[in-house]
């Protein structure tokens, strides 16, 4: 049994410790965001919450990873296949400090002739936070508007509805694998799409689920619409578990197929421990890489009880952190 503590990281490696005869502490007490492991004469100390725990990844590699544009780049760059985007600054401030074609008057323009709908991301965001479909000009202002709050710049990139896969890289190899699937509502006929995506369950302190989606033709769904009886929404936004994603399919390793583009993207960044996200086409089958996560949260495994796993990679932190 796995100790309570608030953070998922303090348990996973409390659970790791314990297999490998080391000491486990917590330095915050019952909330465990900050810790230490020993394993006798040597000793780490872990960040989680807004830091990482993973000593597997170098700072500049880490760095590249959680700026998506940059992340882009670096794979486009290096010959990977990653879903195309554009970068946008969303506030003018530091405007002095880079060149110009990418302010927020830029970004306007390009709404106002862009091809919808379009998704729009945080270059820095996590857990799915203002990853979010937008359908046209108006939606897009007010969508600047509500990121630039909290964040400097976006990715704009085309809107993919397709098959996603997770596939997590340890040490160059592939450790695991599952598909991803979208938060979604089935229709009663009587309540709108708002009142059904209230009712969906939510963790504590998850991301809210925007009330607006797609039926498998495609047709979009505002808040005040009401799907008809046995009707499939797909809400519109990432399949991240924070955001009411599941999961299918959870596998140690991976496809041949996913396994090559997997290595290929994280050896491109310089990761020793990632996670891959990827779409999955049919027509002809290809994939492209979405985005590669740095510091990426195992609470998929402790849910489908993958021990196994969460021990071997904390085995493999501990490894490169107890030097």
């Amino acid at each position: 049994m796995a100790p309570s503590f608030l953070s998922a990281h303090a348990r996973y490696a409390a659970r790791a410790a314990e297999a490998c005869g080391y000491t486990f502490r917590s330095l915050d007490g019952g909330d465990g965001y900050l810790f230490e492991v020993r394993d006798g004469a040597r000793s780490a100390v872990f960040a989680a919450g807004a830091g990482t725990p993973y000593a597997l990844n170098d700072a500049r590699a880490a760095s590249i990873a959680k700026d998506k544009a940059f992340c882009a780049e670096a794979l486009r760059q290096a010959g990977v296949p990653v879903v195309p985007g554009r970068m946008f600054f969303v506030t003018k401030r530091w405007a002095e400090m880079r060149s110009p074609g990418r302010e927020p008057d830029d970004a306007l323009a390009f709404a106002a002739t862009a091809q919808y709908p379009i998704f729009c991301k945080p270059i820095s965001a996590s857990n799915g936070l203002y990853a979010e479909a937008v359908d046209s000009a108006e939606e897009f202002a007010d969508y600047m508007t509500r990121v630039s709050r909290e964040h400097f710049a976006i990715i704009v990139q085309p809107f993919i509805r397709a098959v996603e896969y997770r596939v997590f890289v340890l040490n160059g190899r592939v450790l695991f694998s599952y598909r991803k699937t979208p938060a979604s509502v089935r229709g009663d006929g009587v309540r709108s799409l708002g009142v059904l995506v209230a009712a969906l369950p939510r963790e504590a302190g998850a991301p809210p689920l925007k009330p607006k989606g797609r039926n498998d033709q495609g047709r979009s769904f505002a808040a005040n619409d009401v799907p008809a009886r046995m009707e499939l929404v797909r809400l519109d936004g990432p399949a991240n578990r924070a955001a009411g994603g599941g999961v299918v399919d959870l596998l140690d390793g991976a496809s041949m197929a996913l396994t090559n583009i997997a290595l290929e993207a994280t050896q491109a960044i310089g990761l020793s421990l990632a996670a891959v996200d990827l779409f999955e086409h049919a027509e002809p089958r290809r994939y492209q890489v979405i985005e590669v996560n740095s510091n990426p949260m195992i609470a998929t495994l402790e849910e489908h009880q993958h021990w196994h796993l969460i021990i071997e990679i904390w085995k493999a932190n501990f490894a490169a952190a107890l030097r």
